[in-house]
């Protein structure tokens, strides 16, 4: 039986694979070595019929009945021939079967998905540039924003989210990445000014920025002021407990969760930066990064404004807040920083990393994200990337790209993991699960069976990154940001 492992696929890293063709093809590979080593003994053969038909002397003698042993002999060996070149060409029809099977299967597979594909965009295309119209939009998100915040302030989510019909989500996930791509172009499409002419998720991310800032009732200050937290800033009183140690990439993964208010008792819009002295006195920076802790515009930049403006490759507050945490934290230039996001948390760290004036300033040490829309966003060579995605999320989708649509280099590592073709029950419930689907649990339950699974793609890019992140003295300061008239101030 299969396990929740066969569900995970890996794209990216040093060697890049397809899934189902490229099995095909290795099998053909195989029957076709195999006809040649079929030919070779065949060729053998007819060598030892060429020996015993010219060998008289061996033939040779008294005794009765040696002419018809050497001519039964020479049947033998004509018989065994014949049948090994039959068998060659056998294979190689079979070899040559598989490969065409492949090719159709790839064809036929590229041909319905481009068809649906286009389908689901053309529809995500007329409804953007319909809703985006005039302000139809902004209530209909407006009205799904309040039901969100009603069902995450009365502990009600069962009754908003898991009444929906888990199927619906499930049947969503295979086409939400052209659905967004769609809708994103048709925003901008209504809208081209307010676009800049880019007619894509981007700029329909930048129209809808745009609009949220013009509404009346918003008002989002353009300031931003970064705050160092003490323990008794927390609901429990106290820090966390990892504050002062290191561990693993799956460690630091499962820590992001416990910065939101909600888990782990943190202010809203906190950020842990953690220095980690190594034992030859080198130093380290690991900087964890949540996600978005409010859908409606708020005091703070880990909002739905923020989702926006990172979609839309526009200065945000959630990666001012890392930069102003790291100049307020001590980090040097030459010391790596790994950055560790969920989410929104993920969209800053590929925005970080794709900024130069941040890797300018700072050494990149890595970069490792969670349940985030990073397909159009790069990294820089030699540094070690890895992504953690699940269809039935959708949001690791909203930038119009699938999972398999991420950059694939030799730094750069997708592990998307179908939770609906999971054997695990709880994969399989959470696959209906938009809340759980999402969650950082999910993603480092991901993280845990890439890594059982032997993948060398995945074992090499956490084993780059892993030595940064635990050492013989580690510290954590904690940062909250807050959205203010003035100017950043660390």
């Amino acid at each position: 039986m299969s396990d929740a492992a066969d569900a995970i696929v890996v794209t990216g890293g040093t060697r890049v694979t397809s899934v189902v063709a490229e099995e095909v093809r290795l099998a053909a590979a195989r029957v076709t070595t195999a006809a040649d080593h079929l030919r070779t003994a065949a060729g053998r053969c007819s060598e030892a019929r060429t020996v015993v038909a010219q060998d008289v002397l061996l033939w040779a003698g008294p005794q009765p009945g040696l002419h018809r042993a050497r001519a039964a002999a020479l049947e033998v060996v004509d018989e065994v021939a014949r049948r090994l070149w039959a068998a060659a060409e056998l294979y190689d029809l079979l070899g040559w079967r598989l490969l065409r099977a492949a090719g159709l299967y790839e064809e036929a597979e590229s041909v319905a998905t481009r068809i649906v594909g286009a389908l689901v965009t053309a529809e995500g295309f007329v409804q953007g540039a319909f809703w985006s119209g005039g302000n139809r939009w902004l209530a209909a998100a407006a009205a799904g924003g309040v039901l969100a915040t009603l069902a995450r302030r009365t502990g009600t989510p069962a009754v908003l989210f898991d009444g929906v019909a888990p199927w619906a989500t499930r049947a969503a996930a295979p086409w939400s990445d052209e659905l967004v791509a769609g809708l994103g172009a048709g925003v901008a499409w209504s809208h081209p000014r307010a676009a800049g002419g880019d007619l894509s998720t981007s700029g329909g991310a930048r129209v809808l920025a745009d609009a949220v800032r013009r509404a009346p009732i918003v008002d989002v200050p353009a300031g931003l002021t970064v705050t160092q937290l003490q323990a008794g800033d927390f609901g429990s009183g106290g820090l966390p407990e990892w504050a002062d140690s290191g561990g693993s990439l799956a460690d630091s993964l499962r820590r992001v969760a416990d910065l939101y208010p909600w888990a782990g008792d943190a202010p809203y819009a906190t950020v842990a930066v953690q220095r980690v002295a190594a034992p030859d006195g080198g130093v380290s920076w690991t900087v964890l990064i949540p996600g978005t802790e409010s859908v409606l515009p708020a005091d703070h930049p880990w909002d739905a404004v923020t989702d926006l403006d990172l979609m839309a490759r526009q200065q945000d507050g959630a990666s001012a807040t890392v930069q102003a945490a790291l100049a307020a934290a001590g980090a040097g230039p030459d010391e790596p920083v790994t950055l560790v996001g969920h989410s929104l948390g993920g969209i800053a760290a590929m925005a970080l990393a794709s900024a130069p004036a941040f890797t300018d300033r700072y050494r990149l040490g890595g970069v490792v994200t969670a349940g985030a829309p990073v397909a159009q966003l790069a990294s820089p060579p030699g540094v070690p990337a890895l992504h953690l995605e699940t269809p039935q999320e959708l949001v690791s989708n909203t930038d119009g790209r699938s999972s398999a649509e991420n950059p694939r280099t030799a730094d750069r590592v997708t592990v998307a993991r179908d939770l609906a073709g999971s054997q695990d029950p709880g994969d399989r419930a959470a696959s209906g699960n938009l809340a759980a689907a999402h969650g950082v649990a999910t993603h480092a339950r991901t993280l845990d069976l890439a890594m059982a699974s032997g993948d060398v793609r995945v074992a090499g890019v956490v084993a780059r990154i892993e030595p940064l992140l635990d050492g013989k003295e580690v510290t954590t300061t904690f940062y909250r940001a807050e959205r203010a008239p003035v100017g950043i101030s660390p």
